[in-house]
């Protein structure tokens, strides 16, 4: 006796059903994109510009940028260093954008970041501030001159 049409779509929607689709992979492409963006472009302006003086215990303001729990724990008086999405609220970039104002140039070394910095780390805050959570993420600083760690 042969099958109906119906039989069949029956049979192969119920099978259908019972399949798994794929799951999402574990890295996206955006999560990939935003690594790649931290380490050209602000992991570098953090180890040639910043964290020569922002590195452990007695770093200014108590920031330092030696790895991401730095950044972003939480403080207690102040705004946020960092809010990932929200640069006007992020009291280290509107620090750095201040410093020709400032009496205290920020950073303190080398003069005020270029524009072209400025905007790297107004983007890289813009689009919530990825910062890997390994390896990558940690910084030494550099001297851009000599290209060596400093220590």
């Amino acid at each position: 006796m042969p099958l109906s049409r119906l039989s069949i779509c029956l049979v192969i929607a119920t099978l259908l059903a019972g399949c798994k689709s794929r799951p999402a992979p574990e890295k996206p492409v955006q999560a990939l994109a935003e690594t790649e963006y931290f380490l050209r472009y602000i992991k570098p302006l953090f180890a040639t510009r910043c964290v020569a003086c922002h590195r452990g215990a007695a770093a200014p303001a108590g920031l330092s940028l030696v790895q991401r729990s730095g950044l972003f724990a939480p403080r207690k008086r102040d705004r946020a260093f960092v809010v990932p999405g929200d640069p006007s609220a992020s009291l280290l970039l509107t620090s750095v954008e201040a410093s020709g104002s400032h009496p205290r140039t920020i950073p303190r070394v080398r003069g005020t970041l270029t524009d072209w910095e400025l905007g790297a780390l107004h983007e890289w805050i813009e689009d919530g501030a990825f910062w890997p959570d390994n390896p990558d993420g940690f910084i030494q600083p550099v001297d851009p001159l000599l290209g060596k760690v400093q220590r």
